[in-house]
């Protein structure tokens, strides 16, 4: 029986928990959040994020261009419109809408956006999703635009991890999360509902029901350009493993015959775009791990099926667009981003040749509805970000918006290295500094998770503040990451998890070998699971680095499936009651292997109280379980924020310059 001393900090209820982590918080700001070094940092950081000349992201509908945007004037934010006209000469006419401030008296709550859903065949018509402090716990609200006001007798629901969408005009699904009988062991949805303009939640139409023993439900609207829109539910089991439905017309669910591990990820011409994670097998044909399909739809039965791509070893799919007449992927070679494109014409689809963008990370950020413009944002560790405009029609490219540069990158090269991990893999990783010795302060980030790419994007302010100090940063393209397709995640899910630790590392190990830096002068950073990462490879080698920020991180891996939402990750780490799952797990945990006789470097661990998704216990238990044994342990752990860090961009400010102020004065500070 193993007996955990600090488990009373699972318990977010008591006065004990909320003490701890404010008397660890206000440690950990008197040491490095009162300097002038961190005031300078944190108001030019605070600066930065509040140019007006930061290009503004929109949604764009019926040729107008909607942004949230935040300020020193509005801290919480308003969501804001102008003409795509305007927006396209760099003189926006911006009008307010609405300031989410004003929410928080409505609700009578701590009130953050955290979403904007417009019907897209009447605009002015939106939901919002109002996060409560941050966390993924939200309300939602029917809101007209043109009138600037709620929508009296509307679409309004309680707080919780729901999931509500568009159907028309006067209907929603709503997969409600606000009360225990609505949720499943994970804590989220396990009903359908269709709801009609004008009825309560009780007078509406119950579609769908899973068991409670499964992960969650959603619901959902394809509009098709080219024909009839269809309704879909996908009925989750585990995070990577669910079953798609199909609704009829008299509302019943009819399953498709898909993989269970396959994503839906687009509608048009009537077929359905379908990302493989394994291999199919479908009469005598095997369609490939990581292909992108496209499978006829007709009266809930699927027809012939296409293959539109199939990667190589080399390639991944990062994401997949449709336009009126177009589909478009955004696609992963060697780690560098690049599109492709396909026209559905005389009943076959013909790829188009699309004019080329630069090499780095590319991003589809918007695509209007009924048109076939794509607005596609790209960057690379040391080049802006520069909004295009795609016109898929014309094959038109158009440069819209350059952001400004935030650091002078003359001299500081990139390049990308492999170094073999533990069981030979090849792992590669990217360097990005102008020194390169064994005394230089290098940052290395990684992810390593749930099939997610870590992208060369811009360094804006590690460049403006830790590059130009003459400092390197290293991205580790690390297994269970989607850089190179479902094979590199599967390679570290389950009992693999280890793996991510490995190639971290293998990365680690090679950074010092090659005379890039050295361990006294190497900090590991990473956030969520990449925080699990992280804080195994520090407990695991902790003479191998000189400091790590641990963020928002797992690290009781035997107890993960009891706190918040851990029991939805079964999939991607194992089930602790599973014998040969709980041995695996037991090797990783980072909290059940910090060891008194070890001397471990500085760490910075950080939470939010308001975390719903990953239990701030996590943080605070590995935190005071090293605080016994190493005085060189900081908390930051403010009570706003969730685990997506959605607050003000002064609070986004102050915990970016805590976290550069602990790796100064780390591993970046003279050290005899």
């Amino acid at each position: 029986m193993i007996t955990d001393k600090y488990a009373r900090f699972e318990d977010l209820t008591c006065p004990e928990t909320h003490d701890f982590a404010a008397t660890a918080h206000a440690k950990t700001q008197a040491r490095f959040c009162q300097d002038a070094e961190f005031e300078r940092l944190q108001a030019d950081i605070t600066a930065q994020l509040q140019d007006e000349r930061q290009i503004p992201f929109c949604q764009e509908h019926h040729g107008r261009m909607y942004h949230f945007h935040q300020s020193a004037d509005y801290p919480k934010g308003v969501y804001r419109v102008c003409t795509s006209s305007s927006y396209r000469t760099g003189l926006p006419d911006w009008q307010i809408l609405f300031d989410v401030a004003d929410f928080d008296e409505v609700l009578g709550d701590d009130i953050y956006l955290d979403g904007v859903s417009h019907y897209v065949e009447q605009p002015n018509r939106v939901l919002l999703t109002l996060s409560q402090s941050g966390a993924d716990s939200a309300y939602t609200l029917e809101f007209d635009l043109a009138s600037g006001s709620i929508v009296e007798e509307g679409f309004h629901f309680p707080a919780g991890k729901n999931h509500i969408a568009w159907r028309d005009e006067n209907s929603v699904w709503v997969c409600p999360a606000w009360d225990e009988r609505q949720l499943t062991h994970c804590g989220y949805p396990c009903q359908v509902w269709l709801i009609e303009r004008g009825q309560s939640f009780a007078e509406g139409t119950p579609v769908y029901k899973m068991s409670e023993e499964g992960m969650m439900v959603n619901a959902w609207r394809y509009l098709d350009p080219q024909g009839t829109p269809i309704d879909l539910i996908e009925a989750a089991s585990g995070f990577f493993s669910k079953t798609y439905f199909q609704v009829a017309p008299d509302c019943t669910p009819i399953a498709l015959k898909l993989p269970e591990n396959c994503d839906i990820v687009g509608y048009i011409a009537g077929q359905l775009l379908v990302q493989l994670r394994s291999n199919w097998a479908r009469g005598s044909q095997i369609y490939r791990s990581g292909s992108l399909l496209a499978i006829k739809l007709n009266r809930e039965k699927l027809g012939a099926a296409k293959v539109l791509f199939e990667p190589n070893q080399h390639q991944a799919i990062d994401s997949v667009e449709t336009t009126k007449r177009f589909v478009v992927l955004s696609l992963l070679d060697n780690v560098s981003g690049s599109l492709k494109a396909w026209r559905f014409e005389e009943g076959q689809w013909l790829e188009e040749s699309v004019p080329a963008l630069p090499q780095g990370a590319l991003e589809l950020v918007d695509q209007p509805w009924g048109g076939d413009i794509v607005y596609i944002a790209s960057s690379d560790f040391t080049t802006p970000l520069t909004l295009f405009s795609l016109d898929l029609h014309l094959m038109e490219l158009v440069v819209l918006r350059r952001q400004p540069k935030q650091f002078d990158a003359t001299g500081i090269q990139v390049r990308q290295f492999y170094t073999p991990s533990a069981d030979g893999t090849p792992i590669p990783y990217y360097h990005v500094g102008r020194c390169a010795t064994p005394d230089t302060p290098t940052l290395v980030y990684v992810y390593g998770g749930f099939g997610m790419a870590e992208l060369p994007h811009y360094l804006g302010t590690i460049g403006r503040h830790w590059l130009a100090e003459g400092h390197a940063f290293v991205l580790a393209n690390v297994r269970g990451g989607g850089e190179f397709g479902p094979e590199w995640h599967q390679a570290a899910q389950g009992v693999n998890k280890h793996k991510s630790v490995d190639d971290l590392l293998a990365v680690v190990h090679d950074v010092s070998q090659r005379g890039l830096s050295s361990p006294s002068r190497i900090a590991l950073q990473g956030g969520s699971n990449g925080g699990l990462v992280v804080a195994s490879a520090f407990v695991r080698e902790p003479e191998a680095i000189g400091a790590m920020v641990c963020e928002v991180p797992l690290t009781d891996m035997l107890r993960y499936a009891d706190l918040s939402a851990g029991s939805s990750w079964l999939e991607e780490y194992g089930d602790p009651k599973n014998l040969i799952h709980f041995e695996a797990l037991a090797k990783l945990s980072p909290y059940h292997h910090l060891n008194e006789h070890s001397t471990y470097s500085p760490a910075l661990i950080t939470t939010a109280l308001s975390d719903d998704r990953v239990h701030p216990a996590h943080a605070l238990k590995f935190y005071a379980k090293l605080n016994e044994i190493s005085s060189l342990s900081w908390l930051y752990a403010p009570f706003d924020g969730g685990h997506a860090g959605n607050g003000t961009q002064e609070q986004t400010a102050i915990e970016l310059a805590c976290v550069l102020r602990f790796l100064q004065r780390t591993i970046a500070e003279f050290k005899p």
